[in-house]
């Protein structure tokens, strides 16, 4: 199990500087990184076959969309790619209807300052699910995914219904399917590594079961698993003072994300700020900070 990973800021390998990619770079070595500003400096078609590999296509064809040309029955696109030209990020989303609220899928990429990728976002929601509205609060303003506004009425409803926080539908249960996606595209451009921040505790806790390993945040991660057994202080501090502090919620990831949500940590001296994580394409990190977990 790895608990800290050392990063070099001086990779060995460098990618070519964002004027072009050119042809002889690519023939003549085909293990450095290419960067995503690189690949966003072709042409838009190529932009759209190397980026469409993100998505699964059983994931595409599981709502009527064409994995090839993301056109559904109604003759429209229903996939979105932001990939500028002079970007080092990308953004693609997919829709079951044009008109829905939510987008099924959403991932967005970008380069790093050590010439690897992060994964800033990726959100897979069940667009035949019921919706909570935990992303505005009564007045109408957005919440952010929970970080500057909350909307505790439609939180309590959600976390009723299983969900973990930040979300606002249910999941699809595909995340293992979409990282291997994004694992095979990373490879393909010669990455070895990307990092995320988890913005939950239920998040990070999937991370690691998808082979993630802790930048940062592993020691907060095993203080606050250590802190919610019985005669810990997060475990005394389940008082049911509010819908997300049951007696209960310490034995589930769930049950423990809600608490953290709503403020726990802080009587703690503690704070969900900071974890970072790290994937080694092809490989499983074997973290686990809540053994035996019941999510």
């Amino acid at each position: 199990m790895f608990r800290n990973l050392r990063v070099k800021r001086q990779p060995e390998k460098r990618a070519p500087e964002p004027a072009g990619l050119p042809v002889e770079y690519l023939a003549r070595d085909a293990h450095s990184p290419i960067s995503l500003r690189h690949i966003n400096s072709l042409p838009e078609t190529v932009r759209r076959r190397v980026y469409r590999a993100l998505i699964p296509p059983a994931l595409l064809t599981r709502f009527g969309i064409d994995p090839i040309t993301g056109k559904a029955a109604d003759g429209e696109s229903h996939i979105r790619l932001k990939a500028d030209s002079d970007s080092a990020a990308i953004h693609i989303s997919a829709k079951k209807m044009l008109d829905a609220p939510d987008d099924f899928l959403c991932i967005e990429l970008s380069d790093n300052a050590f010439n690897s990728i992060d994964l800033n976002l990726l959100l897979l929601n069940d667009p035949d699910g019921p919706r909570f509205g935990t992303d505005y609060d009564e007045e109408g303003h957005a919440t952010l995914l929970g970080t500057a506004r909350r909307n505790r009425a439609e939180e309590e409803r959600g976390m009723q219904a299983g969900l973990a926080p930040a979300q606002v539908r249910a999941s699809l249960g595909a995340s293992a399917m979409v990282l291997q996606h994004v694992e095979a595209v990373l490879a393909a451009l010669g990455h070895r590594t990307h990092f995320l921040e988890p913005l939950t505790y239920a998040s990070a806790w999937v991370f690691e079961r998808r082979g993630f390993a802790y930048v940062r945040g592993h020691k907060l991660m095993d203080d606050i698993h250590k802190e919610f057994q019985p005669g810990g202080r997060l475990h005394q501090a389940l008082d049911g003072s509010t819908p997300f502090r049951q007696p209960h919620q310490w034995n589930s990831v769930r049950g423990r994300a809600w608490a953290i949500h709503d403020g726990i940590l802080d009587g703690m001296g503690m704070r969900w700020d900071g974890v970072r994580m790290v994937k080694q394409i092809g490989r499983h990190a074997g973290a686990e900070t809540f053994p035996g977990a019941v999510y």
